[in-house]
């Protein structure tokens, strides 16, 4: 078997951070078996590319910092595994690195929003919703891009005001917006199709 680089990488970042946490927390230890699990997910064959490495990072980066600032958080772990594996089997480029960007920044301002005000540890699961959102997008650059300024803002509002942290639900709102705003296509035609004798592959 080829051991393949971006794999590694992506590896390296998920026990990076799981080890960090549990050198901090041991009791938590048990947030190991998740980062196994997403281990197993990126695989060591695989070509994952540097975008999802991007986001793979992010995501670790992200839920390693939760629980090592709070044990109590040690189940996020099993949301980072799920965001890892909707990166990996995603349907994004393997150079769409804003959309790589945009999952990053997505769990780092909602490590950021928790962190800083000691709650809303539930907006981590937003976070992996957009994850799964952003990274099977055929139109991936507008939505990546949208999906940056609706978490940053989002993490200013809820640390400036010291909480609100359902500022978290707009964020993930804007970013699932690209469902209609950048994925969807305008018909350009009619195409009358009323003939009984049509077996062409488009009405099948």
């Amino acid at each position: 078997m080829t051991l393949k680089a971006t794999a590694l990488l992506a590896i390296g970042a998920i026990w990076g951070a799981a080890v960090s946490a549990i050198a901090l927390h041991p009791d938590v230890w048990w947030t190991l078996v998740f980062a196994a699990l997403a281990t197993g997910a990126v695989g060591f064959g695989r070509s994952v590319g540097l975008a999802r490495v991007l986001g793979i990072a992010g995501i670790w980066g992200g839920a390693g910092a939760i629980v090592a600032s709070d044990p109590d958080h040690a189940w996020i772990s099993v949301f980072a595994f799920l965001a890892t594996g909707a990166t990996v089997y995603s349907s994004m480029n393997r150079d769409a690195f804003l959309v790589g960007l945009a999952i990053a920044v997505a769990w780092v301002a909602a490590t950021v929003a928790v962190v800083a005000t000691g709650g809303g540890p539930w907006i981590t699961v937003l976070a992996f919703l957009t994850t799964g959102a952003v990274a099977n997008l055929a139109e991936g650059r507008g939505a990546g891009l949208l999906a940056i300024v609706a978490w940053i803002a989002a993490a200013v509002l809820i640390v400036l005001l010291d909480g609100y942290h359902w500022f978290a639900v707009f964020a993930f709102l804007l970013s699932t917006l690209q469902f209609g705003a950048f994925g969807f296509r305008f018909p350009t035609r009619i195409e009358w199709d009323f003939r009984s004798d049509d077996h062409s592959d488009s009405v099948r």
